[in-house]
């Protein structure tokens, strides 16, 4: 007998395949519009080690330098820091997916007392020796200690094995009127229709969850979050990290030497703000315990 496939948001049974990409099955739920991969192998916690964050040679997934990469978000993160910072009188601060402690190298500037989760254990051990507070393992496993006033995942929910569990796991850490913060990918968007299976965010088994703004809204509802924003999100990029995308992307050699041309001390001073409205940030409140 055939097995069913239930979506792992809406819980519909409306299911049709999507694609195969990398070796994984990709489907899609007609009801809430999310792609996802199924079945999902533990192998795929296997990407997550030293070579993903420092990647020079331009391996299939990840980064040249992950701080060095991240450089030109400072901007925006600092900006959401401010805007969250008007909504909740503590400083505890949980960043789930938090690899090698930048965002949160930032948080602390600003006097927040910082914590995290990440499922690498060379991006923990580096995040931990920085000076904050890390568990290594799976968020929606660990016993996660004391109350946090925000909870962020920056380009985390789409690499997550278990959405639900780790939403769950947010609410419970959370204080009573804390905020969950959030940038993943939009499916949904422009950009990702016109280029179908060819849109450049489509990578299993790096991405698991494919969302859309109605399959957010679903997970966040039934996870105890009420969304106060929801917007399209810009980010800046340097020259390598987009010429390194592209190689990952169209597998063209032309880009990755271009990356390596231009992932320079002088180069890296400038970046590129780009905005194809394919990630989406949403700031959510807890409103009830789950």
């Amino acid at each position: 007998m055939e097995e069913k496939i239930i979506c792992p948001i809406c819980h519909s049974d409306k299911i049709n395949f999507y694609s195969e990409k990398n070796k994984c099955q990709t489907y899609c739920c007609t009801i809430c519009g999310l792609a996802f991969v199924y079945p999902i192998s533990e192998d795929f916690k296997k990407i997550y080690g030293q070579d993903y964050f420092k990647n020079e040679s331009g391996g299939s997934f990840g980064y040249s330098d992950y701080d060095r990469d991240k450089e030109p978000m400072r901007g925006v993160f600092v900006s959401y820091l401010k805007d969250i910072e008007n909504k909740v009188e503590g400083r505890k601060i949980f960043d789930v997916g938090c690899a090698t402690g930048y965002f949160l190298d930032i948080a602390r500037d600003r006097g927040w007392q910082t914590g995290g989760m990440e499922i690498s254990e060379y991006a923990a051990k580096e995040a931990s020796e920085r000076g904050h507070g890390i568990f290594f393992g799976n968020f929606s496993e660990e016993e996660i200690k004391g109350k946090f006033d925000v909870v962020t995942m920056w380009d985390v929910l789409e690499h997550l094995d278990n959405p639900l569990k780790y939403l769950k796991t947010a609410n419970r850490i959370l204080t009573e009127d804390g905020f969950l913060l959030i940038n993943t990918i939009n499916r949904e968007s422009l950009w990702a229709k016109i280029l179908n299976k060819r849109w450049h965010l489509f990578i299993p088994p790096e991405h698991l969850f494919y969302y859309t703004p109605k399959s957010l809204e679903t997970l966040l509802k039934n996870n105890g979050f009420q969304i106060e924003k929801m917007k399209s999100a810009g980010k800046n990029f340097s020259l390598s990290y987009i010429f390194g995308t592209l190689y990952h992307w169209q597998k063209l050699k032309f880009w990755n030497n271009l990356s390596k041309i231009f992932d320079k001390p002088f180069w890296r001073k400038f970046s590129l703000p780009i905005n194809l409205g394919d990630n989406i940030l949403i700031i959510a409140k807890k409103i009830k315990n789950v």
